[in-house]
């Protein structure tokens, strides 16, 4: 795949943020975009003179730069061919989109505290529900081959109703159902884009959402932020002249807890309306509002731009129920739900049908009970984070399950790095990074955990990895 001077240019917004000479931040940067799976192995980069013409500089500089990529063996150049990313891409210094993913969910032993997921423990009606199922569904017959390929027919009512529930003018034939949520993000952003579109996420956003713009290979583009979330009409004029195919955003903003107010989401929405941008606005954390006040989706806003919604029951109920939706016009959520039933056949329908009757009887009650448990593991986690005298920085979050923590010396990855050792595993800023160095100072702490654990896991990392 070639990678030419002006893709390359896009993808280096903001790159001269770093220290040293000009051609040692333009190498860094690259190398950056490499770990990220931005770029990949044997990608052919853009000739000296090109780059240097795209990023204004001097071809002295670009040399220089892919001088110090070939000498890190990040580069190869053979006579007469492209400068293509070299064996480095590939190695243990390589970290792919997928990977950062993977490293967050998964490790080589099980943490006395599980710092590294923001995912809940079940609630009570989920257990309930699967300790005796046939009591639970009140002893209606199990009947057919068992597979839901196009959704269990209960649930895909439930969810339409959960939709219109909040605002959205939803129809049983505009619903998916999918594997979790995260399958939902993946489907949204390979049917929206395709190799060398551009797909616009926040400049930190959920690591999940990389591997399926790496999968078609698409290009991020980095929507700005500042320090209360998404800079919505900085967003909104890059849309417009850049023209993305799709733009990634959470309600609330994962993992900082931020949220974009409804009059800067019609600013986003108008932007994305105008650079003929199809909005892919992933509620997955969105109904976890920790003042109880339920946000509306953009969905239900009445603009003009084209919106899938994306939720799930993982947050609120269990994510091992593995129950996912998304909403579109009904002709794409057609190609979606074929697509879908082609990768896995469905979902089991058993679970579809409990997960029906558990959104549908009891959504409103676990939500608060959930909410409840939240903000007296939010206030457990403070504390303790002031008893053990850490000197962490954050901004209270308005909804989700996390913690933004900066620490004021940074080194945020050699923390999550001793972290492990600590047995209270984090996940470093960098995992969740579109722009190279946006989260070098930061690190996710959840707080789905029961207070008495979050104290532990934190006087843990106080003693053994700060």
């Amino acid at each position: 795949m070639r990678t030419t001077a002006e893709q390359l240019r896009d993808v280096l917004d903001h790159w001269q943020t770093g220290t040293g000479p000009l051609y040692q931040q333009l190498a860094d940067a690259i190398v950056a975009l490499a770990q990220a799976g931005s770029l990949e192995h044997g990608c052919r980069l853009p000739s000296e003179r090109a780059l240097a013409q795209h990023l204004h500089l001097s071809r002295n500089t670009v040399t220089a730069a892919y001088q110090r990529l070939r000498e890190q063996g990040w580069l190869e150049v053979r006579p007469g061919a492209a400068p293509t990313l070299g064996s480095q891409s590939r190695g243990a210094r390589g970290l792919s989109a997928q990977d950062r993913f993977s490293r967050i969910l998964t490790g080589q032993y099980q943490p006395l505290v599980a710092f590294n997921t923001a995912s809940p423990p079940p609630a009570p009606v989920v257990t309930r529900a699967l300790n005796d199922p046939a009591a639970f569904l009140g002893g209606a017959p199990i009947h057919g081959n068992g597979y839901a390929a196009l959704g269990d027919r209960e649930l895909v009512l439930a969810v339409t109703e959960h939709l219109r529930a909040s605002g959205i003018s939803a129809e049983p034939d505009e619903v998916v159902i999918t594997a979790g949520a995260q399958q939902a993000v993946w489907l949204a952003v390979t049917m929206l884009a395709g190799s060398s579109d551009m797909v616009a996420l926040e400049s930190i956003t959920y690591p999940g959402v990389f591997d399926a713009v790496a999968a078609v290979c698409a290009r991020p583009l980095a929507l700005p932020m500042t320090e209360h979330g998404l800079d919505a009409a900085a967003s909104a004029k890059l849309m417009k002249a850049a023209r993305p195919a799709a733009a990634y955003v959470t309600t609330f903003h994962n993992p900082t807890g931020t949220e974009l107010s409804e009059d800067d989401a019609r600013v986003f929405l108008a932007g994305a309306a105008a650079g003929g941008t199809t909005v892919i606005d992933d509620r997955t954390i969105g109904e976890l509002a920790l003042d109880g006040v339920p946000r509306r989706p953009f969905a239900a806003l009445g603009t003009e731009a084209s919106v899938i919604t994306v939720g799930g029951m993982s947050k609120v109920f269990w994510g091992g129920l593995r129950i996912g939706w998304l909403h579109t016009n009904a002709t794409l959520a057609a190609q979606i739900r074929h697509r879908r039933a082609a990768m896995d056949l469905g979902g089991p329908a058993f679970i579809q049908r409990i997960s029906a009757k558990i959104l549908r009887e009891h959504y409103e009650e676990t939500l608060q009970w959930r909410l409840a448990a939240l903000r007296e593991s939010l206030e457990a986690a403070e504390e303790a984070i002031a008893d053990n005298g850490l000197d962490w920085e954050w901004e209270r979050p308005v909804g989700g399950p996390s913690l933004w923590i900066r620490l004021p010396d940074g080194g945020a990855e050699r923390f999550a790095e001793r972290s492990v050792a600590a047995g209270a595993p984090v996940a470093a800023g960098s995992a969740f990074e579109v722009l190279p160095g946006a989260g070098a100072h930061h690190f996710r702490l959840p707080y789905y955990l029961p207070p008495e654990e979050m104290r532990l896991g934190i006087k843990m990392l106080a003693e053994k990895a700060v």
